[in-house]
């Protein structure tokens, strides 16, 4: 059973960034995976897909349930910077929020001045906020190893999305028949889109993606080389361990 985005998950997040007590905080929130891991069947397995912002509080969630496994799921760079350019305004507003909330958490995690913040464009604070959350990735895959969180690039989800499924439910432990898997594949989670709700597949995401490379060639190209400069000088792998897939 998959719960996506629960609300109690980012009114954890609303609570710390107003000044809740961290113990209470904790308290509340163990409890709270306490009622997100009770099954509605007997039998099922509780998976939970959370909101963005919640990735500071990952640490402490796997800290509480050392039986849980975790998937950490990125977009390439690349593909990242052209799917905000391709969201307009509305984008370009979502990665400062974005910037704005990791300050908040304190989870930023690279040294750059209020001032150098402040000078930076919409498209390379987009990569700022990518390069702090693979950061963030990586030290929980160092802090808790590969037995129990995987790393999966979203490209290699679109392109290998049976063989995905199939690790996955291994990783996760639940026992998927090979018909169940293709019963995934087949229905709406590779078909549509999941914020607009309209049909949309991998064939359709990369059109987009072409249209909006073609159209914003000359900011995404220089922003990725400056984000590998970024990130070389602040010790960050562009790379991560971990993968699902070999």
């Amino acid at each position: 059973m998959g719960l996506k985005e629960p609300v109690v998950l980012n009114d954890m997040i609303g609570w710390r960034r107003r000044g809740g007590h961290p113990a209470k905080i904790g308290e509340v929130l163990h409890q709270s995976l306490d009622l997100l891991a009770r099954p509605f069947r007997p039998g099922e397995v509780m998976v939970v897909k959370p909101s963005n912002i919640v990735n500071s509080l990952a640490d402490a969630m796997l800290a509480m349930r050392p039986g849980a496994s975790a998937l950490l799921l990125y977009a390439p760079l690349r593909s990242y910077l052209i799917s905000i350019v391709k969201k307009g305004l509305w984008g370009r507003l979502w990665v400062r929020e974005l910037l704005v909330g990791l300050l908040k958490d304190g989870a930023l995690h690279m040294q750059l001045s209020t001032e150098e913040l402040l000078g930076l464009t919409d498209i390379q604070i987009a990569a700022v906020g990518w390069l702090s959350q693979h950061r963030a990735f990586a030290d929980l895959l160092t802090k808790y190893g590969n037995a129990r969180i995987k790393t999966l690039n979203s490209e290699v989800l679109l392109t290998r999305s049976a063989d995905c499924i199939a690790a996955l439910a291994a990783h996760y432990r639940l026992e998927l028949a090979d018909e169940q898997i293709q019963a995934v594949i087949d229905g709406p989670a590779f078909g549509r889109h999941s914020k607009f709700d309209g049909n949309f597949d991998a064939e359709s995401r990369a059109q987009e993606q072409e249209e909006a490379a073609r159209l914003h060639h000359d900011e995404i190209e220089k922003v990725t080389i400056w984000a590998e400069a970024l990130a070389s000088s602040q010790g960050i792998s562009m790379m991560i361990e971990g993968a699902l897939l070999s």
